[in-house]
């Protein structure tokens, strides 16, 4: 067995999503720059090649239970993180809310450490186990800071953005792209936002059939492009010409993407579930996604109009340090102990 070798485990269907989805790719990277070999794991059988890795590092609460256990049996820790989305009672059914519930503890059980992403989270987990905490990590999400314009570029085109992976409906529908594109064309039909545009970006699947349904039922064909799967300097490229990133997600655990929105200096349009109550979008615009849309437009209109560029981009620079990728790397180093 290599000397340093850690089991990277999410239960994706698609192996291939370690390479495009942004939190997989920043964790993978961030254990090999600590000197450790990594392995990518989406099957729980892979768990029994114990002599194949010292640690595992597993995503997310549920499946990721058998992983841990079955390497325990074989004295090797597991570290958990990932964001929590079913531990919030307000956005999923009490059935789904009770099973995660179930999950997470075991997964507390058998961990060496739970790596906790967002405020939301933590709160949601401290509820659950009182003051058994011990385990427990706080880390959010970061990005290479560095990779985005350290200046504001002020001549930005009407467009708005969003990221998302359309792999089936129900992640776009969690995600509020439907709600999205249903905020621009409201917005549209002002005289202010008549040249706007919309770029969603992302890995196409089965949802894009749904959102090109939406795009055609409102009459927006002509102003919005899916650019699907793109290279990373692709997407810094748009964000950081796009005025306006859009998360209306009915829950976020963390909500990454967003956060690359606002480091690109865009105003973050956004429901404010789970990661997204964080406060650095204090200043940006509040949408309640549970109510009618039509009739919040005016006032969400007058708001992007009123927002001091100046302003929000020399906050948004105060929080480049913590959210760059080096704050996570330390993090790993005193919780890999």
């Amino acid at each position: 067995m290599k000397n340093k070798t850690v089991l990277f485990y999410s239960s994706i269907s698609d192996k291939s999503l370690f390479d495009t989805q942004k939190f997989y790719q920043v964790d993978i990277h961030l254990l090999q720059q600590l000197g450790y070999d990594v392995l990518l794991s989406n099957s729980i059988l892979d768990a029994f090649l114990f002599w194949k890795y010292n640690f595992v590092f597993a995503y997310f609460y549920r499946y990721a239970f058998f992983v841990a256990l079955i390497a325990i049996l074989f004295g090797r820790r597991t570290f958990f993180t990932g964001g929590i989305d079913a531990l919030d009672k307000h956005c999923v059914g009490r059935k789904k809310y009770l099973i995660q519930r179930l999950f997470f503890q075991l997964c507390y059980i058998v961990s060496k450490k739970c790596v906790i992403v967002s405020k939301a989270d933590y709160e949601h987990v401290v509820a659950i186990l009182g003051d058994r905490v011990s385990k427990l990590y706080y880390s959010e999400h970061t990005i290479d800071c560095g990779n985005f314009p350290s200046t504001l570029n002020e001549n930005r085109e009407i467009l708005f953005s969003s990221i998302v992976w359309m792999g089936n409906i129900g992640n776009v529908k969690r995600k509020g792209i439907d709600k999205a594109l249903l905020l621009f064309s409201l917005l549209r039909k002002y005289k202010e936002f008549q040249g706007a545009k919309f770029v969603i970006i992302g890995r196409k699947g089965e949802g894009t059939k749904f959102v090109n349904a939406l795009i055609k039922k409102y009459g927006i064909s002509d102003c919005v492009t899916i650019t699907g799967e793109i290279s990373e300097q692709e997407k810094i490229d748009i964000l950081t010409k796009s005025r306006y990133y859009i998360q209306l997600s009915v829950y976020e655990g963390f909500g990454l993407a967003a956060l690359e929105g606002l480091i690109a200096g865009n105003v973050v349009i956004h429901s404010g579930k789970g990661g997204l109550d964080n406060p650095i979008y204090r200043s940006h615009v509040l949408v309640d996604i549970d109510k009618d849309l039509q009739k919040q437009v005016d006032m969400i209109k007058r708001k992007l109009l009123s927002i001091d560029y100046h302003m929000l981009y020399g906050e948004c620079m105060k929080y480049k340090k913590y959210y760059d990728n080096s704050r996570r790397l330390n993090d790993f180093k005193n919780i890999i102990a």
